[in-house]
């Protein structure tokens, strides 16, 4: 007999004991179904927003590097102030950035001071708004990048500009026709200090932006240049060489390519700087991810543990019924490694088609699950789309060949028993 035959045949009479008791094989093949399809929901579940967010990060450019002023440690005694800035940026840090050849652009921001009062009055009415210094194209990724409705972007080094969100407008009772008769009005950014002191900030509309869920949640948006921005945190702090002594509050890079970013990265971090990059987070997102997806696997790593007790229990009872059998087979001469073998084989199969059937069914609710969550997505208004659970190639093989393993040594301890038989005491057993 040849070794294609032998395998033949050995997979035809494993097949054909398993078919005599189809409902205790069927059974056993359940606990590694469940297994198989919790670990292919799991970690399918653990791929997709892995690649979803490889995807938003990519989208939003893996080249921005953010840097930061470096400060002092927060003492107890300085709890309600911010520490002392130790290494700032300087404009001439912004002017070299933008010499080097692998930086495309590098853009200095400031903020306004935490906890102002800030109000915006417009024809008689005013609603209190958040201030920010808005660079077109420089994205975030955890949000979705609103437009401008009417009139025009901001530009970067215009003086007395505003950009108004179109929520604040809808706040103060305009309609969304309205917009366009706003732009080219007057309006003034009026702050408030704690201890009473009031200043006015003249600007003209020049666009009014839409605004989404997750952008400006809370509270309604203004967006000024640089300059302008710099104009108020001067007369805040009452320090007229506020950039001298404090520095932009924040630089961001764009590197002309992802192999420049640890480089500036580099050269940022040895001269004391906080940098972060969307590739580093990126980094960190991604073992972090490695390690859910491991959680969640072992889920399904328990379900098949059980599984694997369910097969040895069938094996075991089926080594107990064929006692007999077993002993016609060594008396026409089966070897025990043969014995062991047709039993591995059964063991096997019964994983295996626990397997098949596990990730097939774990791929199918994984399709339902993730129409059911962007259905949810849509009812509650949420602007997120993509595919959350994704099977892949890699994850099918890895599912089938551990439903495989997990049948094949939950066989090896009935299959060495079977092995062990003597044939004249298997041949006597009724």
């Amino acid at each position: 007999m040849n070794e294609t035959m032998a395998f033949r045949d050995l997979a035809k009479t494993a097949l054909g004991n398993l078919g005599r008791h189809k409902v205790r094989t069927g059974l056993s093949a359940v606990g590694v179904t469940v297994g198989i399809l919790t670990i292919v929901t799991m970690v399918s579940l653990g791929v997709g927003v892995q690649q979803e967010t490889v995807r938003t990060f990519q989208s939003a450019g893996l080249e921005q590097v953010r840097v930061h002023p470096a400060t002092e440690e927060r003492t107890d005694l300085g709890a309600v102030a911010w520490p002392k800035r130790t290494v700032i940026i300087t404009p001439a840090l912004v002017e070299e950035m933008r010499a080097r050849d692998d930086v495309l652009e590098a853009h200095p921001r400031e903020f306004t001071p935490w906890g102002a009062n800030i109000s915006l009055q417009i024809e008689g009415k005013a609603i209190q708004v958040s201030v920010g210094d808005f660079h077109w194209g420089l994205s975030d990724p955890f949000s979705i990048q609103p437009e401008i409705v009417a009139g025009r972007e901001l530009a970067q080094d215009a003086r007395g500009e505003i950009v108004i969100s179109a929520r604040a407008l809808r706040e103060l009772g305009y309609e969304d026709e309205e917009f366009a008769d706003v732009v080219g009005r007057e309006v003034a950014l009026v702050l408030k200090e704690p201890r009473g002191e009031m200043k006015e900030f003249p600007f003209r509309v020049v666009g009014v932006l839409e605004t989404v869920y997750g952008v400006e949640a809370g509270y309604f948006g203004t967006h000024i240049s640089l300059d302008d921005m710099m104009d108020i945190n001067i007369w805040w702090y009452n320090d007229p060489d506020l950039l001298e002594h404090e520095g932009y509050d924040e630089l961001v890079i764009r590197a002309a390519s992802l192999e420049d970013v640890d480089e500036i990265v580099a050269v940022l971090e040895e001269r004391g700087y906080e940098v972060e990059s969307l590739r580093m987070m990126l980094d960190v997102m991604n073992k972090a991810m490695i390690v859910l997806e491991t959680m969640l696997g072992s889920i399904g790593g328990l379900a098949l543990f059980v599984a694997a007790i369910g097969i040895a229990n069938t094996m075991v009872m089926s080594v107990y019924e064929r006692t007999r059998e077993i002993g016609i087979l060594k008396a026409v001469g089966a070897s025990p490694g043969d014995i062991r073998l047709l039993f591995v084989a059964e063991s096997s199969l019964i994983g295996l088609l626990g397997g098949v059937v596990g990730t097939i069914v774990g791929w199918l609710l994984g399709l339902g699950l993730n129409a059911a969550f962007l259905a949810y997505l849509r009812w509650q208004e949420l602007p997120v789309t993509g595919t959350f659970f994704v099977v892949t190639g890699w994850l099918v093989a890895l599912a089938l060949g551990f439903a495989i393993v997990v049948g094949l040594l939950a066989g090896l301890y009935p299959a060495a028993r079977a092995a062990r038989l003597d044939p004249l005491e298997a041949l006597r057993y009724e």
